[in-house]
């Protein structure tokens, strides 16, 4: 089992693994990341047995008393460890409010695009979640991470509490417009584009990878309906018959001709 970080709350020198009935079972603490731990029997517990995780609490941090039962749980069946991860999509483009890390409450609200990504774990990876902890890439760099338990069996994930993790596993997103001053660089977004993301998983404690997934997404930025509407170019000139300015024959000059040819057709006449 994964022991989330008890390590706050219980001396991890007198964490004892025992049945209901108070039998001793050999186990140790492998300690991971975030002050995370995985107990490991020396053997195989036995399934449909009960048994009780005890510790003494540290100074101050825990109601329990000492020796008193951390947890308590029945052993399922042996498993294979898994080898899939399961599915990954992106919904549509979402435009509007964007909660970032930032400013005197820890969140501050910005105009943004959204895209939130859609995980379906497989099966046989889904007894193995309490195991396994996440990070999110985007065109190659860490986004967001999630420890372990983040992640239930439907794929939905334990919002960014701000101090461990400062954004949600599965939500990217851009900003549109940020009110915030200069010198807050928190909670900055990706820029306007195409972007990939990966989600990487990993197995605590278990030498077994698990396959990467990868899916592509668009945000963009709308155009401000403040921001005046481009004007239209002006229409090329149209020929309309005779023009009383430019080149060509104008309405006067066309009269005076006129006139000196009706005067040669007179004389000529004569």
């Amino acid at each position: 089992m994964v022991l989330p970080p008890p390590i706050n709350f219980v001396d991890e020198q007198s964490l004892r693994l025992r049945t209901e009935e108070g039998v001793d079972v050999e186990a140790r603490v492998l300690r991971g990341p975030q002050g995370s731990g995985v107990l490991v029997p020396a053997a195989p517990l036995i399934p449909g047995t009960r048994y009780h995780l005890e510790g003494t609490p540290s100074c101050g941090s825990s109601p329990h008393e000492p020796g008193g039962a951390v947890a308590a749980f029945t052993a399922g069946p042996q498993v294979a460890l898994p080898t899939a991860t399961g599915t990954l999509q992106a919904a549509p483009e979402q435009h509007g409010a964007v909660r970032v890390s930032g400013g005197a409450s820890c969140w501050e609200s910005v105009e943004g695009s959204t895209v939130t990504l859609g995980f379906t774990p497989a099966p046989q990876l889904v007894p193995f979640l309490p195991w396994v902890h996440w990070t999110l890439k985007v065109d190659g760099q860490t986004w967001a991470t999630a420890w372990h338990g983040a992640v239930d069996s439907s794929g939905g994930v334990t919002p960014s509490d701000g101090f461990r993790t400062m954004r949600d596993l599965l939500t990217v997103h851009s900003i549109c417009d940020d009110p915030r001053s200069p010198q807050d660089d928190t909670g900055t977004g990706l820029v306007p584009g195409r972007h990939v993301a990966t989600l990487h998983p990993v197995l605590e404690q278990s030498g077994t990878a698990l396959p990467v997934l990868e899916v592509s997404f668009d945000l963009t930025c709308p155009q401000d309906a403040s921001d005046p509407e481009p004007k239209p170019e002006p229409e090329a000139p149209r020929s309309e018959g005779c023009s009383q300015a430019g080149g060509g024959l104008t309405a006067f000059g066309l009269l005076a001709t006129l006139q000196l040819w009706r005067r040669r057709t007179a004389k000529d006449r004569a």
